[in-house]
């Protein structure tokens, strides 16, 4: 009754329109395909784009690197936020690039390293103004030039990430670049040149085209929802997720009956109240309730009352005879016209994102 569509053709598309914006080639992508790729499947999506010839993948735990190499697929997977104490050895056996951010990683790492006879490849994460994961400058310089310090690590690659790069005009962005150029210079007089160097996600990409470096490291984009509305203007994407149900039941109401939990809607005039099987559960946010929309017959129609688990209902009063079972489109296309995620995050105040990973890992995905 519910599916998620996903449209493996876009996927490379989008992939594709990024490398000709930025103008360069798939080796230099990093795709990030962490929390089951943004909920589009990482095994299908990991298939679709090792096709292309990208550098390799980003996850952000062992179980999804384990899930690539199980595809047969031996390219590069970097950690982007690093292993867990005790995942070590897996980081051996599955041939991982560790995004390293701390003394003491390096220091086990180097350990399974020397006890397993076998260099280990580390990316060094360098806090340019997250906040999150990566080494300040001071640590950063004491670790580039100590690198002999640990003799089984293959210090590859440095990278950073941009916290607002979405917003091109966000003064806080210019300041993280100028501060990764510092970090740059730091390591080259230690005399290291890291082979691949990256820290442009979606939206720096996009944006700054003096940031691409090496590699580029781009997520959301490749999934087809744009990193803020400053960028819809410079590249086209394709939407890869759909979102379909039917109409499971139909009535007739009249004027002013209340409809759904706690009665936070109710008609003003006679009208037609469908139900569909969509609900939060399904991760369709409750807190799109009154302001959702959907597509029935190309008609656009509001979503009415509380969403609840496993239902939701909408007003389809405008609707040219409809009926049960008619198709229902949450999110794409229908007739003509589309809800976006970008719409549909905003009715519900998220992120798309986050809408991305809990539609697609919460119903059933069919690949086209």
């Amino acid at each position: 009754m519910n599916k998620i569509l996903i449209n493996r053709e876009n996927i490379k598309r989008n992939l594709l329109a990024l490398c000709t914006r930025v103008s360069i080639e798939p080796r230099r992508v990093i795709p990030v395909i962490k929390s089951d790729a943004y909920g589009h499947g990482l095994e299908q999506t990991a298939a679709v784009l090792a096709d292309l010839g990208v550098w390799g993948f980003a996850v952000s735990d062992v179980e999804e690197a384990h899930q690539v190499r199980e595809l047969g697929i031996d390219l590069p997977i970097l950690m982007l936020s690093g292993i867990f104490p005790g995942q070590e050895e897996a980081a051996v056996d599955l041939s991982l690039t560790v995004g390293v951010h701390n003394h003491e990683l390096l220091d086990s790492l180097n350990k399974i390293g020397f006890a397993r006879k076998k260099p280990i490849s580390v990316h060094i994460k360098a806090d340019t103004g997250m906040t999150r994961f990566g080494f300040s400058l001071p640590d950063l310089f004491d670790v580039v030039c100590r690198r002999s310090s640990w003799p089984f690590l293959k210090f590859e690659g440095l990278y950073s990430h941009l916290t607002s790069a979405d917003n091109p005009h966000d003064p806080s962005v210019n300041r993280q670049i100028k501060k990764f150029e510092e970090i740059l210079e730091v390591a080259k007089g230690c005399n290291w040149h890291p082979a691949c160097v990256h820290l442009a996600n979606s939206a720096g990409s996009i944006h700054f085209s003096k940031v691409v470096y090496d590699c580029i490291r781009p997520g959301l984009v490749l999934y087809g929802a744009y990193p803020g509305d400053a960028s819809r203007s410079l590249i086209e994407l394709r939407p890869v997720m759909e979102f379909r149900s039917k109409i499971v039941s139909l009535r007739k109401v009249a004027a002013n009956v209340p409809v759904g939990y706690s009665h936070t809607f109710s008609t003003r005039s006679p009208s037609k109240i469908a139900v569909i099987p969509v609900g939060y559960d399904d991760g369709y946010m409750r807190s799109g309730s009154n302001r959702a929309k959907v597509l029935v017959k190309g008609v656009r129609c509001q979503v009415v009352g509380n969403i609840c688990m496993k239902s939701s209902m909408i007003d389809v009063s405008q609707v040219p005879d409809p009926k049960i079972g008619d198709e229902v489109v949450l999110l794409g296309s229908q007739a003509g016209d589309q809800i976006t995620i970008e719409e549909l995050a905003s009715w519900t105040g998220t992120i798309s994102y986050e809408l991305l990973c809990l539609l697609g890992t919460r119903n059933k995905r069919v690949y086209i």
